[in-house]
């Protein structure tokens, strides 16, 4: 039997893939409306400075999971949720959590662009004054910087005194995206960002998820097999409140493991 030199262990080491922090995870989550189950005894990890998509035709439970992460679904009457979620190994259903703290590290963006109705930079100031900062120029510096980081500077540099209602909509949604980078979250939730946009626009936020994932994790829904494709690291496709099948996006879609989910990638069904 021959016995690996050291020099030969660490070279191969070294060309492991480094696994990433574990920065998100669900463990034996079920979700309910009243007496209506909407998640089945979900099981997921969402590693961090990645892009998670989940897939699924409609009503299947994807958007319900995603806003669980923020604790969006409080909102809603009867909500109620067993299992646990941990972000940073915290648990955000301990009712000792402050959950206004929660969603400063959790952002969102949603379908449909929903600029307030102030100025340009108040729209991308406004996360940073509610929290009680008054230092005009750590605001302003922080607000170019979330513009330029969502490529939308160059574009409205000289009219950050404009309403945002008047920029597109492809605007509006990149400005939507500014004003949550703003405040420096460490998660983006995103869902179904670009389905009311056009396909230029929808290319632009794609581009942006892309470099956003650098120094954020990004968890989206999307309807849209080929965005997901085209952006994902990891892909995950529920089915009537089910997780049928997660792992890497290359894998889900050339080599499902499960008949559902290869009957769904198809256009069989959904």
């Amino acid at each position: 039997m021959t016995t690996k030199k050291p020099i030969d262990a660490l070279v191969e080491t070294l060309q492991e893939p480094k696994k990433k922090k574990t920065i998100i995870e669900a463990r034996n989550v079920d979700v309910f409306y009243g007496a209506f189950q909407a998640l089945n005894n979900i099981n997921l990890e969402v590693e961090e400075n990645s892009v998670t998509a989940f897939i699924g035709p409609s009503g299947c439970g994807k958007s319900t999971f995603l806003r669980c992460f923020n604790r969006m679904n409080d909102y809603i009457d009867e909500f109620s949720i067993k299992g646990e979620i941990l972000i940073d190994n915290k648990k955000i259903y301990w009712k000792n959590v402050a959950v206004e703290e929660l969603r400063k590290e959790v952002g969102m963006v949603f379908q449909k662009p929903n600029p307030f109705p102030k100025s340009i930079f108040d729209n991308v100031a406004y996360g940073l004054k509610i929290q009680g900062i008054k230092d005009k120029t750590f605001i302003e510096e922080r607000v170019v910087k979330s513009l330029k980081d969502v490529a939308l500077w160059d574009e409205v540099k000289d009219e950050m005194k404009k309403s945002a209602i008047a920029l597109s909509g492809g605007q509006q949604q990149r400005l939507c995206i500014a004003r949550t980078l703003a405040v420096e979250p460490k998660i983006i939730l995103m869902d179904e960002p670009t389905s009311a946009l056009d396909p230029i626009s929808t290319g632009k936020i794609e581009e942006l998820m892309f470099e956003l994932k650098q120094d954020y994790t990004i968890v989206i829904v999307t309807h849209n097999m080929q965005q997901a494709g085209r952006i994902s690291d990891k892909t995950a496709f529920f089915y009537m409140g089910d997780l049928i099948e997660f792992g890497e996006t290359k894998q889900i879609f050339t080599t499902p493991q499960k008949e559902r989910t290869q009957n769904y990638i198809t256009g069989r069904f959904g």
